[in-house]
């Protein structure tokens, strides 16, 4: 699971899922399922806080099912549920998980489609590329005199490459190679 401000996020993640039934009601989530022949069944899980069951929805795929439940109140959930013996059987979806604190919790940054806009990217920091590109100094993909180890001279493609050969390599499984041999046990 993971949250926005005005969202949660629940996966339940299953290959081969069929026959999917989900119910949401203000406060409480079913689902049933079918998968690699057993029949899995979640009844009345109560949530952390109540939801809008007309805003919220949920799809299945071949791998999973995955439901998106709207609050009614924007506020931060400490867990799923407040059942604390569901616990283990729940875990965080760190690929969607953000902070309280982050921008991406209350909706704040946009997803721009430059790289002038890359703020909207997880874990890029906000980089400005044109501005880092323009700090290069003129460093073309030709220019690459100063850097070392960048010879990239082509008149010397052409020479045999004997030397490479595995010439004087001792052969393979000779008895070097093996295990040591094992010791008798009295």
């Amino acid at each position: 699971w993971a949250q926005r401000v005005n969202k949660v996020f629940v996966t339940f993640e299953m290959l081969g899922t069929s026959n999917v039934k989900v119910s949401l009601t203000d406060g409480l989530l079913s689902l049933d399922a079918d998968a690699a022949g057993k029949s899995y069944k979640l009844e009345n899980m109560p949530l952390w806080a109540e939801i809008d069951s007309e805003g919220s929805k949920w799809f299945s795929n071949d791998r999973a099912v995955v439901i998106t439940l709207k609050k009614k109140e924007e506020e931060w959930w400490d867990g799923l549920t407040k059942d604390k013996g569901l616990k283990r059987f729940i875990k965080v979806d760190f690929s969607k998980w953000c902070e309280e604190d982050d921008k991406e919790y209350t909706g704040e940054v946009a997803m721009g489609g430059g790289f002038d806009d890359m703020g909207g990217m997880g874990g890029m920091g906000g980089m400005d590329f044109s501005s880092m590109m323009g700090g290069m100094g003129g460093m073309g993909m030709g220019d690459a005199a100063g850097m070392p180890g960048a010879d990239f001279d082509d008149e010397d493609d052409d020479e045999p490459l004997d030397d490479l050969e595995p010439k004087d390599l001792p052969p393979i499984g000779g008895e070097e190679d093996g295990p040591p041999p094992l010791e008798e046990v009295d």
